[in-house]
């Protein structure tokens, strides 16, 4: 099935913006960072991973990737709508099962929306 075209981040620059105006979360095997764009951009939240060579042969970095596009499309309505995610794969996501990358998934998820909640409180 996969993720849509529209709901991916593809362009380098793109990447780059999260990872430089987004929150940062460490979860062990993987870093989780989501930037929140204004309400105009919509309600479409996207999608990237970054796979570096670090991560290890063409079948790890491959299969990382596969895991947390799935993560996504299971789990992309806890994300506040119209953020951006990028996740960075350590060579260690491969010790973890996916119920436990699942798990650190989720949780991450659910800290960027109560942090999303939190700023629109304070702005209004």
């Amino acid at each position: 099935m996969g993720i849509p075209t529209s709901k991916r981040l593809r362009k380098p620059r793109e990447f780059q913006e999260v990872r430089d105006q987004g929150k940062r979360i460490l979860c062990g095997p993987f870093i989780f960072q989501c930037r929140r764009l204004s309400a105009e951009a919509g309600q479409v939240r996207r999608f990237g991973v970054i796979a570096s060579k670090r991560v290890g042969n063409a079948v790890k970095r491959n299969l990382g990737k596969r895991t947390f596009r799935e993560l996504f499309r299971l789990h992309e309505l806890l994300l506040p709508p119209g953020s951006e995610l990028v996740v960075v794969l350590r060579s260690s996501y491969d010790r973890h099962s996916f119920s436990d990358l699942e798990s650190r998934f989720m949780r991450a998820c659910k800290t960027t929306s109560k942090e999303t909640e939190a700023d629109v409180t304070r702005a209004n």
